[in-house]
């Protein structure tokens, strides 16, 4: 296993236009950071989080990024020591999709440190698990666009069914968010 790996995770725009739960893009910045390191206790750990102005919690089951890699070691069957480090690029219910940031960084470290047994679109239902945990459903229309990038249409969710739309290169996004 190798010794440290991070991953980073965009910020999104869910429920586009008229997309409600069902459209999605990524924006390339800002976004969250997770790192994982094998640890000392057993199951996961979450060591520190920094940029969170002191609001989330170090609690694996009360944290996104915590019940994504649970997840992820369940259906693999492992029980590993692992500890986690998260920064957060994005303000909290900022509408950016913080934690869809966090639920996808986790996942791509996560899937990293485990040998990649699992592909992107494979990633997807663990990233969902993170969302279930902040908003209370299996919401993709953040955690698909911050995992695959670009724009993300929904077309089920059961089963899942997910594409990414062409858009022209030369497409800008600008968000406005007041500091209110």
């Amino acid at each position: 296993m190798p010794n440290e790996i991070c991953a980073y995770a965009p910020a999104s725009i869910g429920n586009v236009s008229v997309g409600f739960d069902c459209l999605g893009l990524a924006l390339s910045s800002p976004g969250d950071t997770v790192w994982i390191k094998a640890g000392t206790l057993p199951g996961v750990q979450i060591t520190s989080i920094e940029g969170d102005k002191g609001l989330l919690s170090l609690k694996t089951e009360e944290n996104v990024a915590g019940v994504v890699v649970r997840h992820m070691m369940r259906a693999l069957g492992r029980d590993d020591a692992v500890e986690l480090r998260l920064t957060k690029g994005l303000p909290l219910k900022s509408g950016l999709g913080s934690s869809a940031a966090s639920s996808v960084a986790a996942a791509v470290a996560a899937n990293a440190f485990f040998g990649e047994p699992f592909s992107k679109k494979e990633l997807l239902p663990f990233a969902m698990e993170g969302e279930r945990l902040a908003c209370g459903a299996l919401h993709a229309d953040n955690v698909a666009p911050a995992l695959l990038g670009g724009i993300a249409l929904i077309r089920t969710y059961e089963p899942l069914d997910i594409i990414s739309i062409s858009y022209p290169e030369t497409l800008c996004c600008s968000v406005v968010q007041p500091d209110v």
